[in-house]
């Protein structure tokens, strides 16, 4: 495996804190799967119902693997100067340009150079908080490189910060009430069989099928269980989320609006 560049000790800083308010609110990480892993560089596709699902897994890696994530992160957060510096010292790779441009050559260089990368190939939160159609920059880089594809399910975390619950909106005004103790369920698939995929298309929506596995295998053993009518929990498992054919509208109009539908493309 090749040498990887610098140290990245922003990260390491952020890693520390992070794991102390993780411990201070004594969260509940619960994690499954990490045995069909395989050994060595992977690319790790995230679902991201909740805005603070990289730290988990990210945390996660650590304490597993000993390993940093280069994670893919969309645009938005780099129209601030600091906060774009800070990611970038964080190892972290701009999601930028068209799919399959600068962003896929970007990350096909940091896998060249023995990295490990999650990405979050929704590109978005889901209001459903179900998997949405997959971009395909995930499997050119598996198709790529051969470098094994991970899905990763994580669950519990939009209950403390997601889309619309927010600590700065009233229904999610007590979002910092909800770490304390909050439990999060992580689960690892098998890396996803993309061997005679007819394409990206057909690779992408092998993806999204074992992301919704992932997250199923989350949802059913979540220890809060799937209560019925509550905001959080999807509608296919009794919850209040939108379906998904509410939220395919919501997003339309967001589009025509002119409204970005919360999706960096990739």
């Amino acid at each position: 495996m090749p040498l990887r560049p610098g140290s990245l000790w922003l990260y390491d800083v952020a890693r520390r804190v992070f794991t102390g308010i993780r411990d201070l609110a004594r969260v509940r990480v619960v994690a499954t799967g990490l045995d069909d892993v395989p050994p060595g560089q992977v690319v790790l596709a995230v679902t991201h119902f909740g805005y603070l699902d990289f730290v988990f897994v990210a945390l996660l890696w650590w304490e597993q693997r000993r390993d940093r994530l280069r994670f893919l992160v969309g645009p938005r957060p780099y129209r601030s100067r600091l906060l774009g510096a800070a990611i970038s010292a964080c190892g972290g790779l701009a999601v930028v340009g068209k799919p399959g441009h600068a962003s896929l050559k970007a990350s096909l260089s940091t896998l060249d150079a023995g990295w490990s990368i999650a990405l979050f190939p929704e590109a978005g939160v889901s209001r459903s908080f179900s998997v949405r159609t997959c971009h395909t920059g995930a499997v050119r880089m598996a198709l790529q490189t051969g470098v094994p594809l991970v899905p990763v399910g994580v669950w519990g975390g939009h209950r403390i910060m997601t889309r619309g619950h927010g600590a700065t909106t009233r229904r999610g005004a007590g979002s910092l009430r909800a770490l304390w103790k909050a439990p999060i369920r992580i689960h690892f698939g098998a890396p996803v069989d993309l061997s005679g995929a007819t394409g990206p298309e057909d690779a992408g929506r092998r993806l999204q099928a074992a992301l919704q596995s992932a997250v199923d295998v989350a949802v059913l053993d979540f220890p809060l269980g799937h209560p019925a009518g509550a905001w959080w929990v999807p509608a296919a498992f009794g919850g209040g989320a939108p379906t998904e054919a509410e939220r395919d509208i919501w997003d339309a109009r967001d589009v025509m609006r002119g409204l970005r539908p919360d999706r960096d493309k990739m």
